[in-house]
């Protein structure tokens, strides 16, 4: 619990809130936080970044970070927005720069930056920041998709602002967009990168062309060094040095071929040059590399800091940066928490729903406490491609139930399967080792996957991803569906 000398959480709860414009409740100092009440808000003002707890914010109007270590800041900032309450991560945030200079990425991610601690500067930001909060909080959804892309829909509604991409070294691609990067690792930038295409395939978020950044083809880092190499060889070690033409007897080279000692003399026919105009010009440059080739062009390649990939400079994926902001039908979204689906799977055959699944797997760990067997809960996760989507748009229902049907056509009898959305299976297999389990679903996914590109005109690019959990009998049906959860954010 934050706590100041006599005020605590509950105190803010259960008090009427002071009409004075501004009150500080306790003695400020920089190893302290405390509450001040301005403008009939409590704001809290941290500087003690290791005295937090992140879900005790939403006791707080606004939040104040004191920017005197920008480190712990950023990472407070970050921890905010990350957050899966929602009365946390829409929480109104500003940063007090007491004459330091604000990271662009802590700026982005904020609601406004400070000189002081007062907020009357930004008071309309935060009424209107508070305004929009109160219109989706609290709001049931039964959004079909990755509850990020409703996260992120939120979060700009209540900004009433786009989604900025900002450059920065430490972004996998070069630019980061600051709310997403504190909800993804760096390893799902590719998820990162369908979630904003999808959400403007879909008409929730316009876009606006910012940049093109090039990135490895391996694992789409923008960190890509350029080497000249070796047309022949490919070795990037090499030294450069001019040819020598000798006007006497013509003989064009190389200027080791003329170096004598501490003099210069053709090989050809041995006359010693002197006078460079007269007796020699030096009309080009060649490349000697370390494996005796001598060239005048080099050929370009591309080295990956992250992944040591390389490749030509052609390979390289040209990704357009944009700036993606709410349409009406995305506004409508954030405060619904509803979109119109595009497929629905309650009537497929040989699938359940998710509730009769939590049953069938309760069951099953009832039963295994009885036997020494070993069973798992998998989920699959459709990956599709933008180009996938936009071409399957108006049969996009039976594009899918079709995937499902030859998804669950290569499952066990045994196996309980629930399709939770447009997205993602969940697979109980019961009586199956995880190392068992995941060489059948390995198979499933390829086979799956050549059925996409074949006879559904699909892409290259389209993934299919899956992860499989043991259940266990001591933990309950729910520990294995949270583990889930936490990697994919669906439920």
């Amino acid at each position: 619990m934050i706590r100041d000398n006599n005020y605590t959480i509950k105190d803010r709860l259960d008090r009427s809130k002071s009409k004075r414009p501004s009150q500080q409740v306790q003695s400020q100092s920089r190893e302290s936080n405390y509450v001040i009440n301005e403008f009939d808000k409590d704001i809290l003002v941290i500087r003690n970044y290791d005295d937090v707890k992140i879900q005790t914010l939403i006791a707080y109007d606004v939040v104040l970070l004191d920017y005197f270590n920008p480190k712990k800041a950023s990472e407070m900032l970050s921890d905010i927005r990350s957050s899966v309450y929602e009365e946390v991560y829409l929480k109104p945030v500003m940063l007090s720069t007491h004459g330091n200079t604000i990271n662009l990425v802590d700026e982005e991610m904020a609601d406004g930056v400070l000189t002081g601690n007062s907020i009357e500067s930004v008071l309309d930001i935060v009424e209107g920041i508070t305004k929009r909060v109160d219109e989706v909080l609290n709001v049931s959804s039964d959004f079909k998709g990755r509850k990020m892309m409703l996260k992120v829909i939120r979060f700009l509604y209540s900004r009433n602002r786009a989604l900025k991409p900002i450059p920065t070294p430490k972004s996998h691609m070069g630019f980061a967009f600051p709310f997403l990067d504190a909800n993804i690792q760096v390893e799902e930038y590719q998820e990162l990168i369908d979630l904003l295409d999808s959400a403007e395939e879909r008409g929730l978020m316009q876009i606006d062309f910012q940049d093109n950044v090039h990135l490895c083809h391996n694992c789409n880092s923008g960190f890509i060094n350029y080497r000249e190499t070796c047309s022949k060889c490919d070795t990037h070690k090499f030294k450069t040095q001019h040819t020598i033409h000798h006007f006497v007897c013509g003989y064009v080279g190389p200027e080791s071929d003329y170096v004598s000692g501490n003099k210069l003399e053709c090989p050809k026919c041995d006359r010693q040059l002197r006078h460079i105009g007269v007796d020699y010009d030096k009309p080009s440059l060649v490349m000697e590399c370390e494996n005796g080739h001598i060239f005048q062009e080099t050929e370009m390649k591309t080295f990956c800091f992250n992944c040591q990939t390389e490749a030509k400079p052609e390979d390289l994926i040209t990704r357009p940066i944009n700036s993606y902001e709410l349409t009406a039908s995305g506004s409508e979204v954030a405060i619904s928490g509803k979109v119109k689906t595009q497929g629905e799977s309650d009537s497929l055959e040989g699938f359940v729903s998710l509730g009769v699944f939590k049953t069938f797997l309760k069951m099953e760990i009832e039963r295994q406490k009885s036997t020494d067997k070993t069973s798992t809960v998998s989920y699959m996760n459709l990956m599709l491609c933008p180009k996938t989507v936009k071409k399957h748009e108006s049969n996009f229902s039976e594009f899918i139930n079709e995937i499902a049907r030859v998804i669950k056509g290569q499952l066990k009898s045994s196996e309980i399967v629930t399709f939770l959305n447009d997205e993602v299976f969940l697979i109980m297999s019961p009586e199956t080792e995880v190392s068992d389990t995941n060489q059948r679903l390995e198979q499933v996914r390829e086979q799956t996957k050549s059925m996409i590109i074949s006879a559904c005109e699909g892409n290259k690019n389209d993934e299919i991803v899956f992860e499989t959990f043991e259940v266990s009998t001591e933990e309950g049906s729910e520990s294995v569906l949270d583990k889930i959860n936490h990697r994919i954010n669906i439920f």
